[in-house]
């Protein structure tokens, strides 16, 4: 899978952020005219206090979410850990994964943050915009914003909002338990992210694509751990 060369990832913090800002402006906010049939999960995982990553990337079939490709990575990072700068510190050895595929997808669904982010440009945004494919972020927590919650019922959902505008959605995936938090990354929108997760979705909180590539990931990393 080919990707777009924007910008060196081991950037001091200014120059960071600096990128965030120039690039959420060219982010598309819109859902092109397709019907999405292949969507990815991508996941990082390591060790505590360990410098060796592991990403994965798990590309399933709608509407059985049978597993076409799944391919992993690995490297050794040094960029700290920064709130809101999650990519600079993910990104790279998850492009590393990314180069591996032979199925492009149609969507790819990531554990973090779209445009729910203070520079409106997390982790789903940054490398959908760089992959150029539509994307969606699914987290565990909220970053940024302001929500209530739903109602206990699976596909209930309120919006999140930040600086006056709606940047995502509390959604229930499975009946009283705790909701994720779904935004747009990039040529996505806001019910079209809610819909895709929710299609996504087999009897678990997390969305299978991201369930099936942390479980692909933690494999590989603990094969390397004994």
């Amino acid at each position: 899978m080919k990707y777009l060369d924007l910008h060196p990832w081991n950037l001091p913090y200014d120059e960071a952020v600096k990128v965030q800002r120039d690039l959420s402006s060219r982010l598309i906010l819109k859902l092109p005219e397709i019907e999405p049939r292949l969507i990815a999960g991508a996941d990082v995982s390591y060790s505590k206090g360990s410098d060796l990553f592991f990403s994965g990337v798990i590309v399933l079939e709608m509407p059985l979410m049978n597993v076409v490709e799944e391919v992993t990575a690995q490297g050794k990072v040094d960029f700290p850990y920064i709130p809101g700068l999650l990519s600079f510190r993910e990104a790279p050895v998850l492009m590393k994964a990314f180069e591996k595929l032979v199925n492009v997808p149609d969507v790819v669904i990531f554990d973090g943050q779209g445009i729910a982010h203070p520079r409106g440009l997390g982790i789903a945004s940054h490398i959908g915009l760089i992959l150029d494919v539509p994307s969606i972020g699914c987290a565990k927590k909220i970053l940024v914003g302001h929500y209530e919650d739903p109602e206990i019922e699976a596909g209930e959902h309120t919006p999140i909002t930040f600086h006056d505008k709606i940047v995502g959605a509390v959604l229930r995936t499975k009946r009283n338990v705790s909701p994720v938090f779904v935004s747009p990354g990039h040529k996505m929108d806001v019910p079209s992210a809610i819909d895709i997760v929710l299609k996504t979705c087999r009897g678990y909180r997390l969305p299978e694509p991201t369930r099936q590539a942390h479980l692909l990931v933690n494999r590989v990393r603990l094969s390397t751990e004994t």
